[in-house]
This record gives C-alpha cells, structure tokens and sequence, in this order.
C-alpha cells in the first residue's frame, strides 16, 4: 500500500511538472537551430536560433498578450549592435558590442512612424 502511494504521489507530481514546463520548440535548419518558446496561455513567450548551442541571430520577446518587449542581436551567446527593450510606453535602446553596453538612450511616449517585419 506504501509503494502504491509512492507510484500515485510520484506520478502526480511529473504530471504537475510538465504542465509547468513552458512549451518549447527546436527546427533544424541548416546549421542553426530555430527556437520558439511559448506562455502556458499558448502565446510565442520568445523565438531566435542557436549555432553550436549558443543564442545566435535575431532574437525577439513578447509577453502574455503577445506584445514585443525585446528585440536583439547576438553572435555566438554574445549580445552585439543595438537591442530595444520596450516596457509601459517606454523605449530603452542599447547598444553592445561583445555582451558588453556600449550606450543606452531611453525614450519616452515613443510613437510608430514606420514598421517593416523582418
């Protein structure tokens, strides 16, 4: 009887753990490795590449709503040129070069002027 609620506790507990586990998905193409990440409400949470295991190309986030909040650059895991990270009608944008910040300017009341998706 022990070991039956062992099996029962253990059980529930790996099913409480994969629903907790944020969706994930791998495509290889090529060389790279495109990734998408998604909100348990079913919304892409964040999508970019790997090259040899390592964050690489462009990489963008959203939150629950689906709303951006990054977009950015790296090369083989190190964040490089310019990102924006937007947050309650505020712009930061920063530059970096090797992971490192080069600069960083923060606009307020942004507005859209012009949109081209990538």
């Amino acid at each position: 009887m022990k070991q039956l609620i062992y099996i029962t506790l253990f059980a529930f507990g790996s099913l409480v753990a994969q629903e907790t586990e944020p969706k994930r998905t791998f495509v290889q193409e090529g060389d790279l490795i495109h990734f998408n990440e998604y909100h348990d409400n079913g919304e892409l949470s964040q999508t970019g590449y790997f090259l040899e295991g390592k964050n690489h190309g462009v990489w963008v986030s959203f939150d629950r709503q689906g709303v951006k909040r990054s977009k950015g650059v790296f090369s083989k895991g190190k964040k490089v040129d310019r990102w924006f990270f937007w947050n309650e009608g505020v712009l930061l944008e920063v530059d970096y070069k090797d992971n490192v910040v080069q600069s960083a300017i923060k606009w307020r009341n942004a507005e859209l002027l012009a949109s081209k998706d990538e």
